[in-house]
């Protein structure tokens, strides 16, 4: 019998909080498929996964004499992938080494570059690598005929098969079939999470992703299959659900899966919190899913609206189509009302996109109503996409960086850092505006979404004219040019980030001790460095609001009121007294309905009885864990100062 070892290494998350993994489901999808077959199983034994980033040089001493080893490669292992594949090449000269997943590029680059890989499986694996199997168990294997592998023949010459796309959905589930048994009998005490792929592929072929890479074939995924997998999850205790597919709600079945999961959930209390990708033209039935996951707890951030840019020449060249704004205004009007949260996304670095088009379009978004959330993801060009091609990248003048790829909520020091080629600078951004435009989204989402200044933007709005994308970049202008260490301390770590990003320089995420030692994203460092000292911070940026011409009183109620809203340990049962009705004032506005504020008196009561034991625990729930919105205050009551109840 050969011996056959598989590595898919996800990051270990919870640095010294807890412990958290994903099982490797790529990985798991090909042991499953290749060992139905009755001569893989005859010629070899499978004997483990490497599944998270155990020590190389420890991990590749404990293979007993591997015949093959294969590794699931994507941006954020690939790096981990070739140490420990170098290094088992170095224990076993004779070893196999078979490299696929996302992150192996066309043809056979990493043949050419990599002596220590023998083998490419490109797109989908699992005909290639059962294929694979069985020819490397001939005395003279013929490799000619697998598809989809890059392989060297007998003079050392590189040569790449045809690339076909798979039809097939009757491949056997790595759940189902106990691939992972040993995982979870070996891991009691670690946090598993799973990937639900319910359907594989998707029709756009947008430029900066390598989803439609197939062709635009999408395949469904026996139903049958779907639902045991979902019950295997309640069964097995899996916290955390990644859903894999490209549109889920773009089929009518996907509302009966969502239904297992609902059920499974209040059955076994698993899994607690599913987070997937929506499809973009069934509102109605992705509306129904989000609203059924949001009754009962089980939606990670809500339901997803998505823009990618607000910029018609960007959105041309990408390929994609937005919504138009009033459909936007009615999605948002409809979720609401049945208290569904949804949140937003756009992509930094985009062709034709500029700073002031890039500021303006999250400004936008914010006047349509979108105050929970928006979520900004740097350009990453991915090896298998369109716009990895060199044409594409001459054409509109891209410039990367090839820069760490850091995982937040992590470990700070990781063995062997990954890699990643960000869109640093286009001809219609420099790279002195892609800084810049960071610097905007990290401070937008921390002081919008994350609240701390989000009332007070929302009145200057309304009430003095100010737009959105004007008052945080006034706000980050004063913190760019301020002395005071709370004011500037954000924006020069921001800074110096991003600017070692464009540099190729070693970068390092936020790390506090006052929030457990991990690693924060850089969109949260202004709200980590800020919140338990937030008092202090609106004292130092009362002058930049009072410049815009507000009220003195205004202005001291405004603060108070958000300072009010705000969640932190320890503030769990008080009340404050105002002379405007602010609470109501905010609950219209925020709905995009702007009635001047009454002036009213009133008391605004907190009674939240989850207590925050400490700054590590708030920092999980508001920061990590918990939906945007939950660094406000629960259980806000406001009444008449005459006693009357008016509302929560």
């Amino acid at each position: 019998m050969k011996n056959v070892y598989m590595v898919q290494a996800s990051t270990t998350y919870g640095g010294n909080i807890f412990k958290s993994a994903y099982l490797p489901y790529a990985s798991g999808l090909l042991v499953a498929y290749a060992w139905s077959d009755p001569a893989i199983k005859a010629a070899y034994d499978f004997k483990r996964f490497v599944f998270t980033k155990e020590n190389v040089r420890e991990a590749a001493a404990s293979f007993e004499d591997p015949a093959i080893v294969g590794f699931s490669n994507y941006i954020w292992n690939t790096e981990y992938n070739k140490a420990l594949a170098a290094e088992v090449k170095r224990l076993f000269p004779s070893c196999a080494v078979i490299f696929g997943g996302h992150n192996v590029p066309p043809g056979g680059e990493f043949l050419e570059k990599f002596g220590f890989i023998d083998y490419l499986i490109h797109a989908e694996g699992e005909e290639a690598f059962r294929a694979l199997l069985l020819a490397l168990n001939e005395p003279e294997p013929e490799l000619s005929g697998i598809e989809n592998i890059s392989y060297r023949d007998a003079d050392g010459t590189v040569r790449t098969t045809e690339t076909k796309v798979l039809t097939g959905t009757d491949y056997p589930s790595p759940y189902l079939t106990g691939v992972f048994d040993d995982i979870i009998e070996q891991n009691p005490d670690m946090q598993l999470d799973a990937i639900l792929e319910t359907s594989r592929g998707c029709p756009r072929n947008c430029a900066y992703c390598d989803w439609g890479c197939t062709n635009s074939l999408v395949k469904l995924f026996p139903l049958e299959r779907v639902l045991a997998e979902i019950e295997w999850f309640g069964t097995h205790k899996i916290a955390f659900l990644w859903g894999a597919d490209a549109n889920f709600g773009q089929y009518d079945r996907d509302e009966l899966i969502t239904d297992k999961l609902i059920e499974t959930h209040e059955k076994y209390g698993y899994p607690e919190r599913i987070r997937t990708n929506y499809a973009k033209n069934r509102y109605e039935q992705v509306f129904r899913i989000s609203r059924k996951l949001e009754t009962v707890g089980l939606s990670k951030e809500g339901a997803t609206l998505s823009f990618q840019s607000l910029n018609p020449a960007t959105l041309k060249c990408i390929g994609r189509a937005n919504m138009s704004f009033d459909k936007f205004r009615e999605l948002m009007q409809m979720y609401r009302e049945n208290g569904v949260t949804t949140y937003s996304e756009l992509i930094l670095g985009l062709p034709e996109e500029t700073y002031e088009s890039f500021c303006r379009g999250i400004g936008k978004l914010l006047e349509l109503g979108q105050h929970r959330l928006i979520n900004v993801y740097n350009c990453e060009i991915l090896p298998n996409s369109p716009m990895a091609q060199k044409s594409y990248l001459e054409k509109y003048g891209i410039r990367t960086a090839n820069v760490d790829f850091l995982i937040a909520h992590s470990s700070a020091n990781p063995e062997i850092r990954e890699k990643t080629n960000y869109v640093v600078g286009t001809s219609a951004m420099s790279p002195e505006e892609w800084v810049r435009a960071n610097i905007f989204a990290c401070f937008e989402k921390t002081f919008h979404h994350y609240g701390l200044m989000v009332f007070i933007a929302v009145y200057l709005f309304y009430e003095m004219d100010i737009p959105y994308e004007r008052f945080y970049n006034d706000l980050i202008a004063l913190s760019g040019s301020s002395d005071d260490h709370l004011l500037n301390n954000a924006y020069s770590f921001l800074t110096r980030f991003y600017t070692d990003v464009i540099d190729e320089k070693p970068i390092s995420l936020y790390t506090n001790d006052l929030y457990g030692k991990i690693t924060w994203d850089p969109e949260h460092t202004p709200f980590m460095d800020i919140i338990y000292r937030a008092d202090d911070y609106y004292r130092a940026v009362s002058p930049l609001i009072r410049s815009y011409g507000v009220d003195e009183d205004v202005l001291d109620e405004l603060i108070r009121y958000q300072t009010t809203m705000l969640k932190r340990p320890g503030r769990n049962h008080f009340s404050e007294r105002f002379t405007y009705d602010w609470h109501g004032y905010f609950e219209l506005a925020m709905r995009c309905e702007r009635v001047p504020p009454a002036k009213r008196a009133t008391v605004v009561s907190v009674d939240n009885d989850n207590t925050l034991g400490s700054w590590v625990d708030f920092a999980i729930e508001a920061a990590w864990f918990g939906k945007n919105g939950s660094s406000f205050n629960p259980g806000v009551r406001s009444v008449p100062a005459d006693g009357g109840d008016k509302n929560e």
